[in-house]
């Protein structure tokens, strides 16, 4: 997606102001240097070179720092007498700064030191480089570290961008990733717990960190991209890497001093006396608008590495979700443990197929931990009947998908690999206290086996193909930990290959879907929707370069999380539960909210199906400005756009603004409205692409639809 270069001229023509920020005044930049590649203007301190300024047409300074707090390259730099010691920018002199018509570069023959006391017996050299991108939007950045003293560096701090300031409201500036959105300039203030709390922590220090990798990473950040800014403007930014390439590392700091926001990328390295360093590129986008505006560079990084293995299944692509079911309790031996028999899956199946659900995922259906794959419980039912209920309901539409946990195995399988030294680590169930994992009860005691171990390696795949040829050729698999690069074959991947490649001979439609770990970016080839714990979450960036994995979101019961999760094109995983009960334990019939929201949902999917598979997903960057209380999505697909807004404030006519002209350019714009149930509302014209639009009466939670097409 890109937008318009009338619009960017007309921007730049007639609203670029440079601004400065509170704190920050222009003798800050006497003695500096200044040069604008592909329209970003960067400023530099003339003697330390440190980053005081870059600014951009049609969005003023994003970034204002003084000469005493102005960032490019830091280091760590420990010595016996001071391990705290740092090398950095903001602490040198003399810094060589060479021009050209497409590059600027910043050379440090000896970074300065924070404590003047400590002598270095040598120096370490530093070379920073902009350049300007051949896509004529993008700043390349790069850095080169030589040690040539006798002490080893042992971090990294490269970008370094000190003085980030907000994008119009503060409260509005948001710092985005592909799995998360926060408000740094709000989320990390000062407050009294902070105040009060060590000031050696995180926590106390308005810091926060998050790392490439998964959904399951702490403080994931998914891809290795980001986004500052607000929907006026800000910058994308992402290093050109994938894979088992080293993670990214970034790190948010507010400053208690003036106020200003400070993005690191943290890299922990030893480099020794006489060693070199090089981060590689990172890929700057300043754009006119929201994050979708600048997310395009990367996109197309995205779209050169992806790889997938096999198809998406049709109904996969098409659906709104699945569902889980919950079928008995961890250790079922009588009937008080038992949910849902076998004969109970066609039922079920009706259930789905009445809310639009074409997809089931069973746990509790066999014994965890085992191999070769056991049958079902046999309080359930027998495997005879367990292939007949899953063929009723492939019938009845629903995909059914059995849940296995066996890159873990218990006491019964674990000498069959050579395993020792199980852990008390899944033992749980509703009579015990504590219900997790109580000092008493090991039961479900288990240990991983490496999955190179080339007995487990046939055994799943045996197992597996067994239930393909019995008809039942999905699965759903927990803990789906990529295997690394240097795993000797045969790892997972081929392991996956394997029994998907077996499964669809039998079942085009056959499905992958598990708990998506660390490496999304490898997982991606392989999965087709995750299951993993958690509600909504705002991965509108993963959706909009990503294909797959479809990122399951679980709904319990809420109807607004349903609305907001569809209106993400995330892929809901639905969990009703009966009080007292356990997740997965219920219908969706006795929920009217849930069911409610679930028919209008797929019956919108289906009316507006080729927005959702083969459009762009833009989130609400279609907005000019922040609509309140209000969850807004939309999807651009050739000259057409489709806009879906849900009212999460009091009931109300809902008032938004747009400018259509950076995803549809035209001279005209032909707008229809739909209520949440699909039925056509009303049709006006514009002849601006300045919306100033407002909705029907929705009530808290209702949901309107706009569909608009350039003439």
């Amino acid at each position: 997606m890109k937008i318009h270069l009338s619009f960017l001229r007309v921007l730049v023509a007639g609203l670029f102001t440079m601004t400065t920020s509170p704190g920050f005044s222009q003798s800050n930049v006497t003695n500096s240097i200044k040069t604008t590649l592909n329209g970003l203007e960067i400023v530099l301190d003339a003697d330390t070179g440190g980053l005081l300024r870059l600014s951009y047409p049609g969005v003023g300074n994003l970034l204002e720092a003084t000469h005493e707090r102005s960032g490019l390259v830091d280091l760590a730099y420990p010595v016996k007498e001071f391990e705290p010691l740092r090398l950095a920018t903001r602490f040198s002199h003399g810094a060589k700064i060479t021009q050209s018509s497409n590059a600027v570069e910043i050379h440090y023959e000896k970074l300065g030191v924070s404590r003047s006391r400590f002598e270095m017996k040598g120096n370490v050299s530093a070379t920073v480089r902009f350049a300007a991108a051949s896509d004529g939007r993008s700043v390349i950045l790069s850095c080169k570290v030589q040690n040539q003293s006798t002490n080893n560096v042992r971090q990294i701090i490269f970008p370094d961008l000190m003085g980030l300031r907000p994008v119009g409201d503060a409260k509005e500036t948001f710092f985005r990733t592909s799995l998360f959105a926060t408000r740094p300039f709000v989320d990390l203030a000062p407050n009294e717990d902070k105040l009060i709390t060590q000031y050696m922590t995180d926590f106390a220090s308005f810091s926060a960190e998050y790392t490439s990798g998964g959904l399951a990473t702490a403080n994931g950040m998914g891809l290795r991209w980001m986004d500052y800014g607000s929907l006026q403007g800000g910058f994308g930014l992402f290093t050109p890497k994938w894979g088992f390439d080293p993670p990214l590392t970034v790190r948010l700091h507010l400053s208690e001093m003036d106020e200003s926001l400070r993005l690191l990328g943290r890299n922990d390295v030893t480099l020794a006396s006489g060693e070199k360093w090089e981060s590689g590129e990172y890929w700057l986008t300043p754009h006119i608008g929201g994050w979708a505006a600048g997310i395009d560079p990367f996109r197309k990084w995205v779209k050169q590495n992806y790889k997938r293995a096999m198809p998406m299944p049709k109904h996969v692509r098409d659906g709104i979700g699945y569902r889980t079911v919950w079928m008995a309790q961890q250790q079922p031996v009588d009937a008080q443990d038992v949910l849902f028999t076998i004969k109970d899956l066609p039922p079920l199946a009706k259930d789905c197929a009445a809310h639009g659900i074409d997809e089931m995922v069973l746990w509790g259906w066999h014994k965890y931990f085992e191999l070769p794959l056991p049958g079902p419980q046999t309080i359930l039912g027998t495997e005879e009947e367990f292939t007949n209920a899953v063929q009723v309901c492939r019938k009845l539409g629903v995909n059914v998908s059995p849940f296995i946990s066996i890159y873990q195995v218990n006491s019964v399988s674990a000498s069959r690999y050579g395993i020792q030294g199980l852990v008390n680590g899944w033992t749980y169930h509703t009579d015990l206290v504590p219900r997790w994992n109580p000092p008493y009860a090991a039961a479900a005691a288990a240990a991983a086996v490496p999955v190179s171990n080339k007995l487990w390696h046939e055994d799943v795949l045996q197992s597996a193909r067994k239930l393909a040829d019995m008809g039942v050729a999905s699965l759903s698999w927990d803990q789906y930990w990529t295997t690394t690069a240097e795993t000797p074959s045969p790892n997972l991947q081929d392991l996956t290959r394997g029994i998907r490649d077996y499964a669809q001979k039998r079942d085009p439609e056959s499905t992958f879907s598990g708990e998506q770990l660390w490496n999304m970016e490898i997982d991606s080839g392989y999965l087709d929707y995750t299951w993993n714990w958690g509600g909504y979450r705002d991965c509108r960036a993963l959706t909009s370069v990503l294909p797959t994995p479809r990122v399951d979101a679980i709904v319990s019961q809420s109807a607004l999380a349903v609305k907001k999760s569809f209106a993400d094109n995330l892929y809901l995983n639905i969990f009703p539960r009966k009080k007292g009960s356990i997740n997965g334990s219920d219908l969706i019939a006795p929920y009217p909210e849930l069911s409610k929201a679930l028919k209008q949902c797929a019956k919108l999917k289906k009316q507006f199906l080729p927005f959702f598979t083969e459009g762009t997903l833009i989130g609400d960057c279609v907005l000019s400005s922040q609509c309140k209380s209000a969850h807004v999505s939309a999807y651009v697909l050739g000259d057409k756009l489709l806009m879906l807004l849900i009212n999460e404030g009091e009931p109300r006519k809902v008032e938004f603004q747009s400018n259509l002209s950076p995803w549809l350019n035209g001279k005209k714009w032909h707008i229809k409205s739909y209520d949440a149930d699909g039925k056509k509302i009303s049709e006006t014209k514009l002849s601006s692409s300045k919306w100033k639009g407002k909705t029907a009466q929705l009530g808290s939670g209702e949901m309107a639809l706009f569909e608009i097409e350039v003439k």
